[in-house]
């Protein structure tokens, strides 16, 4: 897939990052409220990084469970002017660099692990019928054709102790299975509908903390010098791998209650903030 490079920026390359930053990118990066000092705050972000980056050697990615042509989607439409150094898209089971040696070109020994995998959608399937007859009912979740190592569902909660013992089924079948899958909060800002989990089947060895680690190992950065952020449940790994792990201040209430180091401020304002108090 060829994806636009008019009306948009690159980051300048850093060959010897010193630090490595994560960020997920639907309420994260981007708010998707249409608000004046929520863009404002994004265009001031975007202004740091193409300003700091080669000076200060950070080597920046978002981490996000959205596809690659969700992204740029969300990049046409919302106006963004600055692309990543990386973006680990579909819940880090894709991994693909941008600058102008390499433009949208897919990180190989990324992709050749997830093949040795043997997860398949017919395997999904499988597990997803198996449930059904424990009167565990999982909805799919429109599928992107450029997603093979990537099967969404939601999971439409009843009660606790219901959604409890689904919760933990779901997964004692997956890990018998070899895959992993990974379930939180469903978030209606993001497009999702009210009161479900998603529910993501992935590879062994993929998401986004296996992300960062091999990223980590990827650029020879010390784990001392790794930052994260995000706002839901499904980036909690993630900001528990990086030695700086935070929750920007509209982080939901699920992740809040799993992870305590949130910024004071929402969205790209968070962010940036962090930055210029880690990063010196």
């Amino acid at each position: 897939m060829k994806y636009c490079k008019h009306n948009i920026k690159l980051l300048p390359s850093v060959p010897e990052p010193k630090y490595v930053v994560f960020t997920d990118f639907d309420e994260t990066y981007l708010a998707h409220q249409n608000r004046e000092d929520y863009k404002n705050d994004l265009k001031e972000l975007e202004e740091y990084l193409l300003n700091e980056t080669y000076q200060k050697q950070i080597f920046f990615g978002w981490v996000t469970g959205s596809s690659l042509t969700s992204v740029f989607d969300k990049i046409n439409k919302c106006g963004l002017t600055l692309l990543p150094h990386f973006i680990a898209s579909s819940l880090g089971t894709e991994l693909i660099y941008f600058n102008q040696n390499q433009y949208a070109k897919k990180d190989k020994i990324w992709e050749n692990n997830l093949m040795k995998t043997g997860f398949s959608e017919n395997l999904v399937n499988n597990l997803v019928s198996f449930l059904k007859l424990d009167n565990i009912h999982l909805t799919p979740q429109p599928q992107i054709a450029d997603c093979p190592f990537l099967k969404n569902y939601y999971y439409h909660q009843q009660n606790d102790l219901i959604d409890n013992q689904a919760i933990l089924k779901i997964k004692e079948l997956v890990k018998k299975a070899g895959i992993q899958v990974n379930i939180s909060q469903a978030n209606p800002l993001s497009g999702d509908p009210n009161n479900c989990y998603d529910v993501d089947f992935i590879p062994s060895g993929t998401g986004k903390k296996h992300i960062v680690n091999f990223i980590l190992q990827q650029t020879n950065v010390s784990y001392q010098n790794s930052i994260a952020f995000g706002e839901s449940g499904n980036d909690i790994e993630m900001l528990q791998t990086v030695k700086h792990g935070y929750l920007v201040g509209n982080a939901t209430s699920e992740a809040r209650k799993l992870h305590f180091q949130i910024a004071e401020n929402e969205y790209a304002k968070g962010i940036l903030s962090v930055l210029k108090t880690l990063i010196k």
